[in-house]
């Protein structure tokens, strides 16, 4: 299954868990996929 998963949902997963940090954990486990918006990635990683 491929998830869109905003900024906010990796944030929280990393810092406080939850369900964040469930969607993170199934990513990690191969059990979905995290599709991140390009936005994103240019806004973050390519500055």
């Amino acid at each position: 299954m491929k998830v869109v998963v905003d900024v906010n949902v990796w944030i929280s997963g990393l810092l406080w868990g939850g369900v964040p940090g469930k969607i993170l954990k199934l990513a990690k486990n191969q059990r979905i996929t995290i599709i991140t918006p390009q936005e994103f990635l240019s806004r973050y990683f390519n500055e």
